[in-house]
């Protein structure tokens, strides 16, 4: 729900279970609900497109779901004087959806390792996945006795110059 912040998302749930009386959330029993509450701040966002578009931004959620997931893989090999050769096998994802053009529709693009900017595109996103993952299980990881050190190291490599903020802002 990119209209609602995190924090907004966990009121809005947590006053429906109130409202409901239920102590677990379950996904279609809130959309029926909300559905005889046109009052409610999250009812545009769950019926404000007829049933014909909404079906449109499905299909096209499974189109992103198709595109999910692919990789390519690459092998380099290094000749060294006096020595064999070594040869390194990088995988990468298939395609990738640069951040700048999300605001516009966005889409994927071909990753090409090659290419510098596809490269600081795709440290970008991992980035803000670590730091979304750090985020979300920092505590339980801690907890466990884990030091995650390395993890927010690896993190900020990747960032380069990042805002810090905005990436944890991103991650929420």
């Amino acid at each position: 729900m990119a209209g609602f912040p995190k924090k907004e998302r966990q009121r809005i749930i947590d006053e429906y279970l109130a409202a409901s009386g239920r102590n677990m959330f379950v996904p279609h029993e809130f959309v029926d609900w909300l559905g005889g509450e046109p009052d409610h701040e999250a009812y545009e966002w769950f019926y404000g497109m007829d049933d014909v578009e909404a079906a449109r931004q499905y299909r096209i959620g499974l189109a992103r779901q198709m595109a999910s997931g692919l990789r390519i893989v690459i092998k380099e090999s290094q000749e060294q004087d006096q020595h064999p050769i070594v040869i390194k096998t990088r995988e990468y994802p298939a395609l990738i959806s640069p951040r700048e053009n999300r605001k516009n529709g966005g889409g994927y693009v071909a990753f090409d390792p090659n290419n510098e900017d596809d490269q600081q595109e795709l440290r970008r996103q991992a980035a803000t996945s670590m730091a979304a993952w750090l985020s979300r299980y920092r505590g339980c990881a801690e907890s466990f006795g884990l030091d995650l050190t390395p993890l927010e190291e690896i993190t900020q490599a990747l960032r380069g110059v990042e805002d810090d903020q905005r990436i944890l802002e991103e991650a929420n």
